[in-house]
């Protein structure tokens, strides 16, 4: 079920980002530095959900984990509303599941749990984007609802990105 990030998760949370270690590049940084404390990390993604504490160019973001039986298999994150940037790259929902846990479903149940409070955040449309070769994230996207609007290249030299869209009214 999803599940906002507290103190108490700190032992889950870690042996969740041990999970990503042989392949660190698939975490995508969602939530906060791997040296933070768990009291900095929960105060921050509360911080990001109320549009406090943001980066130059981000977008408020409300995040949850997956959490199945006390392990935190998988992170998503939502964008309030996009920018011209995310519009590109990103789009609303963005999500990772430990490798641990992959090929159970985890992505699907994610995604289609979220979807309810984007609706309560206003988001009419949700767009979702990612590289065209991971197709298990596209087929976790349309067995949610996702239809297929463009596929090309996000940019100069990057790889093949599929944008999706997911109606929510």
């Amino acid at each position: 079920m999803l599940t906002a990030l507290e103190a108490r998760h700190a032992a889950e949370l870690e042996s969740f980002l041990r999970d990503f270690d042989a392949v660190p590049d698939e975490l995508h940084g969602y939530f906060c530095g791997r040296d933070w404390p768990i009291e900095r990390c929960v105060e921050t993604l509360a911080a990001w959900a109320r549009g406090e504490q943001l980066q130059e160019g981000w977008v408020p973001c409300s995040t949850w984990f997956w959490d199945s039986g006390g392990a935190l298999q998988g992170v998503i994150n939502v964008r309030h509303h996009l920018s011209p940037g995310l519009r590109e790259l990103g789009g609303h929902i963005g999500y990772a599941v430990a490798p641990s846990h992959r090929r159970r479903g985890v992505a699907t149940a994610m995604l289609a749990a979220v979807l309810e409070p984007c609706r309560r955040l206003g988001i009419e449309r949700a767009l979702l984007t990612c590289d065209a070769t991971n197709v298990g994230s596209w087929k976790t996207i349309e067995a949610c609802g996702g239809r297929l609007e463009r596929e090309a290249p996000a940019g100069a030299d990057r790889a093949l990105q599929r944008w999706y869209w997911i109606d929510l009214r």
